[in-house]
Order: C-alpha cells, then structure tokens, then sequence
C-alpha cells in the first residue's frame, strides 16, 4: 500500500515502523503515511471515538490492557482487575467484538499500536500511577528479574523499587544476548540513580560498575558512539592510580568502539597496555592479551601489519602461557588474517577456523564472529567470490543468533555485498546492503556497505543514487582521521566517476593527490588505482595526441604507478588480473595483453570486469583493423553488460560497434542529410569538435589516407558555393591544444559548401 501511495518502493525501517503501529489497517496507514510519528495526535481524536460509547467497565478494561503495554495473561488480568469476574470476561469479549483487543493463546493485548497509544495518553497522570502500580504485584512472584516488572515501577514513579528491578533485568538480558533491552535497562538504572538515597546498596554496585556494564552492551548492541559516553563518564570517575587494571579495560573498550566508529582507537589501547607491564600477575597479563589482539584488530584495519604481528605474538605467548583460549582465539585470528594477507591461503584457512571453533567453545562471540568476515576478505583476495559470500553469509546468521546483527551484522554484510557485485548478482547484493542500513549500524560499516551500493549505482548510470551515496560517504571522510580503507574506495569512485563523465583531467587531479608519496592502501585498492590511472592516461593521450605536454605528464604518470604495483608482492588472482590489466591499459593497442587480462577476470567470474576489458579489447582489435575480433569481443561484452543492466558501459559497446560499422546498419550504406552517408556524417562531426585527421582516423578505425586532405568534388549537390559567398576563416577551437592542428586547415570544397548552409 505504501508503494502504491508513494509510487516507489518505501524503506525497510519505515515499513516496519507503519506496520506496527497500524496492524496493517488501511485508513491506519494511509494516514501515517504522511505525518509518520506525528500523527498520533491527528489520529487520537478518530480512535478515541470508537472508545468514549462503550460503558464503563469495557472502558476501564481497555484501559488496563493499554497500561500494560505488551499482552497480557488471563491470569494476571484477573488478578489485577478491580471488577468481579463475570464482568471482566464480558468485557473482554465486547472488546474483541468490536476488534479492539485480540485474544491469543496467551492472553490479551489491544489490537493496533494506535489504539494503545491513544487510550494511555487519555488516562489523567495519577490514574495510570496507580494502574502501573498494580502489575508489580502480580508480576514479583512470576518473573522477578523480567523488564516489565522495571517497567510498570518507573512508570508507577516507585524508584527505589524500579531500581532493582531494572538491574537484575538488564543482567537477565544480558544472559540472553538482548543487548538492546540490556542496554535499555541499564539507562534506565542510570537515570534513577540519583532519585533513590543510596542506590549501590540496593544493587549491590557502584555506579561507575554500571558505566562500565552499559558500555559493554553497546559494544554488543553496535552503538559506539552510546558506549564512547559511558566509557568516558566512568573514566572521568577512576584514575589510573586507584585501579590501574579498571582503567586500562575501560580505555581498551572505548579504543575498539571508537575504531567502529572512524577507524582510529589505536591511542587508547596503546595508553591501555602501558597501564598494565608484564608479569605484574596473572590477571593483569591476561587483560593485556586481550588489549594487545585488540590493538592488532585496529592495525589490521589500518594496514600495520609489521606491528600487528608483534602484538599477536606477544599476545599468543601470553595466551599459552595461562593456557587460555579466550586469550588464545583472538591471537590465532589474527595470525590466519597475516597469513591470508601475504597470500598464504591454505594456511590461513586452517588457522581461521581453529581461531573460530575456539572462540565458540570458549564463549567469545567477538572473536567467534570476526573469524568470517576476514576468512572471506581471504577468500575474495584469491578470487573465490562465491564461497566468499557465503562464509559472510553464514557470518550473518551467526551474528543474528547472537542478537549482534546491528553491530556485526552490518560488517558481515558489507563482506558478503563486495564478492556478489565482482559475481554480478548486483541485485541481491543492493538487497543486502538495504537491509543492513535498515538495522542503524555503527559509522564505519555503514560506510563500507554505502561504497558497495555506489559502485553498482556508478556502473548502472544511476546518477542520482550515486551522488547522493557520495555525499554520504565524503560527509563520513570528512569527520573521520582513519577509516582508510573507506577514503581509499571513496577515492577510486570519484576518479571512475570522473571518467565515466568525460573530465580526464579532473580524474588525473584526483589521482595526483594519491600518489606523492603513494597511499598506505590494501593490496587490491592500490592496483584498482594503478588501472583507473592507466585509463585516465590513455583518456587524456587520445584527446591530445599531439601535446608533448601531456604524453611527458602521462609517461611519468604510468612509470609511478608502476613503481607503485612493484611494491605490492602477494600474487593472489585478484591482484595478478588488476596486473594484467594495467599493463594491457598502458600499452593501450596490445591485443593479446587485453586478451589475457580479460581471461583473468573472466575466470575469476568477474563479470562487470570482464565485460569492461573485452571492449577495450575490441578497440584494440579494431585499431588494428581486425574487425571480426571486434566484432565477437563486443558481443560477449554485450550480452554481459546487458545482463547487468550496465548502461554506460553498454551505450560505450554501442558507440564502439557503430564507429567501427560492426552493426548490421554498416552493410547498407544508408543516406542521411545533405546526401552524406553515415561514414562522412562522423567525421563531420568530429571536425565539428575540432579533431585533426589523424584524430578522426583514430577514432574511426580509419586510416588517414581515407580522411584526405582534398575530397572530389563528385556531387552536384555539393559544389563551391558562389565567389560572392565566400567561406568564414576558419577558427581555433576552443580544444585545441598548442602542438594541435586547428579545425578548419585543409578545408575541401565539400565541407565548406557545408558551413555556408548550401
């Protein structure tokens, strides 16, 4: 219904949102539609009428059934009802009559969100007190640790009750891996603790104790910036001389969160594991094991990996020392990710899944759900996309099991979107990165599953989609001081994009600011950017093929960003395809070169890169005048670009078969205006644009030799225009470059009696 009102596809959250609250029911939604969250107000006075005719006692019902919030049993009903029985239940009944209330196995619960909302706000202040009040009651002896007996007390303004309550509560879900009830709860203690009078002997903890327990369920629940709060607030209440061990878990905690949140974090873990010195004992050692796989989590993030396998072999010495496989599973993971960084696959998987079958056993979900995501980086370095999604799949459903799909989820979701955009399933892929972004999850993921989904935008000519997802993600760049692998994507983007747009030289700019002295990137970044730096050359060459200037800057360009590819040693698939393809790019007519790289990615099952390669590939073929190459190289082209829905890429196919008349169309040598065939119509344009004629031939697949300097004057139609009407001298275009021929030189009869309008 809200596509149909809306004439798109609505949001995933804003979906949800309307559906709850308005039980599907069509006037419901369509007046939530527009006003969303505000329209309770302009909705209260509709439902409230289908309430003030019923009698009293169904009143007072939908009353308590509105306090209660959530469904209700028909033990607990009657125990808390102040009316006999045999009223309640008629009651009841009338009320389910009228589809009001629903009743369920359970018990009863008011039908619609609304509804709900409305009666409750209806009810004066000290009446729902009392109400609230009553549940309690009936609630202690059936479920002493639940958040609805919190609930009813604060709402019921009993604090020093609610405080309690919502203590062991918070604990219970915490057990359960509710880390957002948990969270919720432990707030919920927070803000009470300074209206009961002593607060630690009702729960048994002081308050910078529930700091602490808050931040931790942030941490789970993937609200960084929640837990950087509660992190700082019981900081600024420790020092480091009271409890050493206190503060530097504290600022170990904070240090992985702020790395969620922009990728840096490392100040504080390396301030953490100062605090705590070897062999000061056991528990001390131990928290700095943890710190130190910590601290290699954030350099494997920012691409240290010369300190990250210092810190995981101090760590894993610690680790079997105490013989602990909480300690030893997040050194081990970090081992198998070196492992897969310096190519060593095979290896790496086994360490990955010892890493992951320990952190199960042992009960550490962090290190458990970190295993899939960098097992499928791995995975996907050495071109085996497919398995790479589905181990980031199985990451995700780990992840929801776990009650952290906001806060891992999201990362496994961005690992499984990158390998199904290489395999082209881009649909399924967008479906992914939706439903992640749906779940609010921390900056830093967020922005990774944002660079997915701009990459297919980019490659489907969606424009609006793009810019506005790169809004997004240089509003994110812009705030943060990490993030590298982000700003390394964002910056490939605006360099494609920049080509894709006919702007060389604004790509090249781009590229520039990259390369003095070159990025501390991920492997496979680096080589992208070396191919996106090759095409941008061979742009900029073919535009100005005669400006010494440019061929000087491109050559000194290309001999950078080779000296940059030497750097990069693993040979995994992926990065010898990226290879190939650079050398292809800078050599520009090599056919077997395209050829081989096109192979490449056609074995890896990279489709939209296939695809990109064939049709340089084509050009190459055609420059050499081998047109049934061309030919069968576009049409694979072809049929894969349409697949994808790529639409530059296809209208670039289609541009190419009709300049090289590779079409049916170029066996009939259809007239145009001015009796000019299709053939002469392009290259008038190309004068027309101000091209030499070594540039028309180029660009045509034609030799110069076809583009003469003097055509015959063989159609009547097109003789010298009179000696009264004598042709305009000819201008420089504004193209034009100073080693250029301008437009106009050699002028024949033919294209002057043209520009005279004969």
């Amino acid at each position: 219904m809200l596509a149909l009102l809306d004439g798109r596809p609505p949001e995933r959250s804003r979906s949800v949102r309307i559906h709850r609250r308005s039980g599907g029911n069509p006037l419901f939604v369509e007046a939530l539609r527009s006003a969303d969250e505000a329209a309770a107000d302009d909705l209260r006075t509709l439902l409230l009428d289908r309430i003030t005719s019923l009698p009293d006692p169904v009143r007072e019902v939908m009353a308590m059934l509105a306090v209660a919030g959530a469904e209700v049993t028909d033990e607990i009903l009657h125990e808390i009802a102040t009316m006999p029985e045999e009223p309640l239940a008629s009651a009841l009944t009338d009320l389910a009559g009228r589809e009001l209330v629903t009743a369920g196995e359970e018990g009863y619960a008011v039908r619609h969100d609304l509804i709900r909302e409305a009666v409750y706000a209806s009810l004066l202040p000290a009446r729902r007190r009392r109400m609230h009040a009553r549940y309690p009651g009936a609630l202690a002896c059936r479920a002493p640790d639940s958040a609805t007996l919190a609930e009813h007390w604060t709402a019921a303004r009993e604090f020093a009750r609610a405080l309690p309550a919502a203590w062991r509560a918070a604990e219970r879900a915490g057990r359960q891996n509710a880390y957002d009830e948990q969270l919720h709860l432990l707030e919920v203690v927070l803000t009470q603790w300074t209206r009961v009078a002593d607060p630690p002997q009702l729960i048994g903890a002081d308050r910078t104790a529930v700091l602490e327990q808050a931040a931790v369920a942030a941490f789970a629940a993937g609200k960084s910036a929640v837990g950087i709060a509660h992190c700082t607030a019981a900081l600024d209440m420790l020092g480091p001389a009271v409890d050493a061990h206190r503060v530097a878990g504290l600022l170990g905690l904070r240090g992985r969160m702020q790395n969620r949140t922009d990728g840096t974090g490392a100040h504080d873990l390396e301030r953490a594991v100062t605090l705590l010195p070897p062999g000061r004992s056991d528990a001390s050692d131990a928290l700095r094991s943890r710190l130190l796989s910590a601290l290699g989590f954030v350099g494997v993030v920012a691409h240290h990996p010369d300190q990250v396998r210092h810190h995981a072999a101090e760590a894993l010495r610690i680790a079997e020392r105490l013989d602990d496989d909480r300690l030893r599973a997040p050194a081990l993971l970090i081992v198998a990710q070196l492992d897969g960084a310096a190519g060593e696959l095979e290896s790496a998987r086994r360490t990955f899944g010892e890493a992951r079958r320990i952190a199960e056993a042992a009960g550490d979900e962090h290190t458990f759900l970190t295993t899939f995501p960098w097992e499928a980086d791995a995975i996907e370095a050495c071109g085996q996309y497919a398995q790479a999604a589905d181990m980031a799949h199985a990451g995700q459903q780990a992840a929801q099991r776990l009650g952290q799909a906001r806060s891992r989820g999201s990362m496994l979701a961005a690992a499984r979107a990158f390998p199904l955009t290489f395999l082209g399933r881009w649909d399924e892929a967008l479906t992914v990165v939706q439903d992640a972004l749906a779940e609010g999850p921390p900056p830093l993921y967020a922005a990774f599953l944002r660079l997915a989904a701009a990459d297919i935008a980019r490659c489907r000519g969606e424009i609006g989609r793009f810019e506005t997802l790169l809004r997004q993600l240089t509003e994110f760049a812009r705030h943060t001081l990490a993030a590298t692998e982000v700003k390394a994507g964002l910056a490939l983007q605006r360099i494609a994009w920049a080509i894709d747009q006919g702007d060389p030289d604004s790509a090249d700019r781009i590229l520039g600011e990259h390369l003095a002295p070159p990025p501390a990137w991920p492997p496979h970044h680096l080589l992208r950017l070396a191919v996106l730096g090759a095409r941008v050359q061979r742009v900029r060459r073919s535009s100005a093929p005669r400006n010494r200037q440019v061929a000087h800057h491109s050559a000194d360009r290309l001999a950078d960003l080779d000296r940059m590819i030497a750097t990069v040693r693993p040979a995994a698939p992926t990065l010898t395809a990226y290879r190939l393809t650079f050398h292809a790019t800078a050599t520009s007519d090599n056919l077997p070169a395209w050829d081989q790289a096109a192979a490449a990615w056609r074995d890896l099952g990279n489709r939209y890169e296939t695809a990109a390669v064939l049709t340089d590939a084509a050009s190459a073929a055609l420059a050499s005048n081998n047109r049934p190459g061309a030919r069968s190289r576009l049409r694979e082209a072809h049929a894969i670009a349409t697949d994808l829905g790529a639409e530059p890429l296809l209208a670039r196919i289609d541009d190419l078969t009709d300049r090289g008349r590779l079409g049916d169309a170029a066996t009939a040598p259809a007239r145009h205006v001015f009796d000019l065939t299709r053939r002469e119509l392009d290259v008038l344009r190309l004068l027309a644009h101000g091209r030499s004629n070594p540039q028309i031939a180029r660009e045509l697949f034609i030799t110069t030799n076809t583009v003469p300097p003097t055509w015959p004057e063989s159609s009547p139609s097109l003789a010298s225009p009179p000696a009264q009407r004598p042709p305009p001298e000819p201008t420089k275009p504004a193209s034009s470059t100073p080693d250029s021929k301008p437009a106009g030189v050699q002028t024949t009869p033919r294209i002057r009696a043209l520009d005279l309008g004969n």
